[in-house]
């Protein structure tokens, strides 16, 4: 991209480029799902980009209504377009809304506010595919829970998927943003108490003197396991989306975040390879029924192949997309425009 104009502007730089972009074929390019609201931002700003050298013009404006009208209720032109004479409860006119003008600082920070919670979104998938345990499907998840904690895991799990998948849409709410916030470490609590339960469950397991037949032990620790996997992947993500909701970019907080996800996986990884290993052990001293042969090496390979990927570094919650999500989330980001207003993420 050979540049014609690198424009400053407070804190932005904005790069015209004389080149025509093919989109189509630029895989350093990644398109932003946008609502409509978030394409209008982007779209002032193209607009007013052949004005920005000119100093001091104003060249938008926002309308300011009272509180309880929305957009809907403004008064439609023949012409198009919308007036800023509303309408109230009864359908007639009820008053005016005050026009402020708009600087080109707002109209480029709007485009830049929007396009960054946008990028937000596809980093946020970014991490949400490697996360398989909580994007399961309800009923398929509900075969492995158990216990008091079934049911307030799945609501969490459920919420959490929730709060993912209108991310887009809920940051451009600021009271449902903040309900979010509250509800994301609500979830965070709940993971942290429901790991900690079925840890202690597969400790009890483990530590069992009346230990019931193979398949019976085998069976309930993987299920477990299940259960310990979901719970934690919940406490990743909560924790995730709670910084992508807070935006909240101080590299001490976020220092904090990384370590204390990493170190939580890192210390129950620790306790069920010590508590599988034992299993390991049972499972080859296994002498059973001396009158009824049974057949151990299923087991044997079941409970090896899953102590092998807890102990060889091919984590059971892997790190680096962890990790890589909460780096973006202090990076520059570097955006493109097109004439439509579709902003595209400039990617690695």
């Amino acid at each position: 991209m050979s540049s014609a104009e690198m424009i400053p502007f407070g804190g932005f730089e904005i790069e015209i480029a004389e080149d025509k972009i093919d989109f189509s074929n630029r895989k350093d390019l990644v398109k932003l799902g946008m609502t409509s609201s978030q394409k209008m931002h982007t779209s002032a700003l193209w607009n007013t980009i052949p004005s920005l050298a000119v100093v001091g013009t104003q060249n938008a404006c926002v309308i300011h209504l009272p509180d309880g009208v929305t957009t809907s209720d403004l008064m439609k032109y023949k012409s198009g377009g919308l007036g800023n004479t509303y309408y109230g409860a009864d359908g007639k006119i009820a008053g005016q809304g005050t026009l402020e003008l708009l600087g080109k600082q707002q109209v480029v920070l709007g485009a830049f506010t929007a396009m960054s919670i946008a990028s937000g979104q596809y980093f946020l998938a970014e991490i949400n595919t490697n996360l398989t345990a909580i994007n399961q499907k309800a009923d398929k998840i509900l075969e492995f829970l158990y216990g008091d904690k079934k049911a307030e895991l799945i609501a969490e799990v459920s919420f959490v998927n929730f709060a993912y998948q209108n991310y887009n849409s809920i940051m451009e709410c600021d009271h449902q943003r903040t309900a979010t916030l509250i509800s994301l470490q609500a979830a965070r609590k709940v993971a942290m108490k429901d790991i900690e339960f079925y840890m202690s469950d597969l400790d009890s397991l483990v530590k069992a003197k009346d230990v019931p037949d193979l398949d019976s032990i085998i069976n309930k620790a993987f299920q477990i396991k299940d259960c310990l996997q979901l719970a934690i992947q919940l406490y990743c993500m909560s924790n995730i989306l709670e910084v992508f909701y807070s935006q909240n970019r101080n590299s001490k907080y976020l220092e904090y975040i990384e370590k204390d996800i990493l170190s939580y996986i890192d210390k129950y990884e620790k306790r069920m390879l010590s508590n599988f290993s034992a299993i390991q052990m049972y499972v080859k001293t296994y002498k059973g029924n001396l009158l009824k042969k049974i057949d151990k090496s299923v087991y044997e390979k079941r409970v090896e192949e899953f102590v092998d990927l807890l102990g060889s570094g091919e984590e059971f919650i892997k790190r680096k997309p962890l990790q890589s999500v909460l780096k973006s989330f202090q990076n520059d980001a570097v955006f493109v425009l097109d004439r439509e207003g579709n902003a595209y993420l400039k990617v690695v």
